[in-house]
């Protein structure tokens, strides 16, 4: 069996697809393409660049070698079959989607390409799947409606990345028949080398590393990997983790931390700590960040796409402080029309800052 691809209605071989004459402005099938063109015509090296979720976008080279250690070791981890029906719809111009790709043409699977958008549910037939990659926003929306949640429903096993999941996310996945994961992994380990599950029995706080990734920490107790995604050297994160055998637990970003006074506040842990003391209708309505402070060296700043959340927190104050960890609650508060994302859905906070409206900055 080989790799097909359906787009729409119609299947098409490999070579089939990379022969379509595409218009320019058809952004992701163009992306696909020019991959899958570059893969079957046997490139070793391939020039990725970064999300840019928390510095400048940057090109990381990437062989062929590490692509197909990647593809192997989710296809055994999750069992994933020759044959197997999968979903592409995350950006191929990243690692995530191309490692979609990647999996697809290794394995000789049968994937539905279709248009990345944060809502798939009226972009998606009402097909089953044994296998997608979504992004925490795409599962968000998908949660919002019945139709949303019949396409969770209709897809054996789902791995989520590109961004953090809320302990809020988590609850709502409950439910989910599909097996849901949480990727840990990046550009430079050629996508995830970690695999936490979300729901059912296995349900877990930590990730299981994958493949013949080994793990250890460095003197700033930040995760390094090495394995033959890697190429067998060992690469340095940024990322604060605790690690248990073959396991790790992520406790959050190096670069992500508030030095305020002396004091290091791990802004995502901050973040999702608010997040769930707030009502259910104002979750998901603020990101954190940290500007230069005179007094402090440093100081956390809380950004909101709603004045009914400022207004909550200001009126709230003192009851929010005795349940939050010391200084984890932001005494500023800016309003902004909308957070801004990067191009592999990851929330940009410095854009989002710089976009929100001093004027409308709260002291709570």
């Amino acid at each position: 069996m080989e790799c097909n691809i359906s787009i729409g209605d119609r299947l098409y071989s490999l070579t089939q697809f990379c022969e379509l004459g595409l218009e320019t402005d058809l952004h992701w099938l163009v992306s696909a393409q020019k991959f899958i063109n570059f893969w079957l015509s046997g490139q070793e090296i391939f020039s990725i660049t970064t999300s840019g979720s928390t510095g400048q976008p940057k090109k990381v080279e990437i062989n062929r070698g590490q692509m197909i250690a990647s593809a192997q070791a989710t296809i055994k981890t999750l069992n994933l079959a020759e044959g197997t029906k999968a979903l592409v719809c995350i950006n191929t111009s990243f690692i995530g989607g191309q490692m979609m790709l990647v999996r697809a043409m290794v394995g000789n699977w049968q994937i539905d390409l279709v248009e990345p958008s944060i809502d798939l549910s009226e972009s998606v037939n009402n097909n089953a799947y044994d296998f997608t990659a979504l992004v925490p926003l795409q599962v968000n929306a998908l949660l919002q409606s019945d139709r949303g949640k019949k396409l969770l429903n209709s897809v054996t096993k789902i791995i989520i990345g590109g961004a953090a999941v809320s302990k809020n996310l988590v609850e709502k996945l409950q439910p989910i028949n599909a097996q849901c994961y949480h990727t840990y992994g990046m550009t430079e380990t050629v996508s995830h080398i970690g695999l936490k599950p979300l729901n059912g029995p296995d349900k877990s706080e930590w990730f299981d590393v994958i493949g013949d990734n080994l793990v250890r920490l460095n003197q700033k107790n930040c995760l390094e990997i090495k394995g033959a995604v890697t190429n067998s050297e060992w690469i340095a994160t940024n990322d604060i983790v605790e690690i248990n055998g073959s396991k790790f637990k992520w406790l959050g970003r190096a670069d992500l931390v508030v030095n305020s006074g002396g004091v290091k506040i791990l802004i995502e842990a901050a973040e999702e700590k608010l997040n769930e003391l707030l009502p259910d209708h104002l979750i998901g309505s603020i990101t954190l960040w940290k500007r230069a402070s005179e007094v402090f060296g440093e100081e956390l700043i809380g950004i909101s796409t709603s004045q009914k959340t400022i207004d909550f927190i200001r009126q709230n104050r003192n009851l929010l402080k005795e349940q939050l960890p010391k200084y984890y609650l932001a005494k500023t508060w800016c309003l902004t029309p909308a957070f801004v994302f990067t191009e592999s859905g990851k929330v940009d906070r410095q854009a989002t800052m710089n976009s929100s409206n001093e004027q409308e900055t709260s002291s709570v």
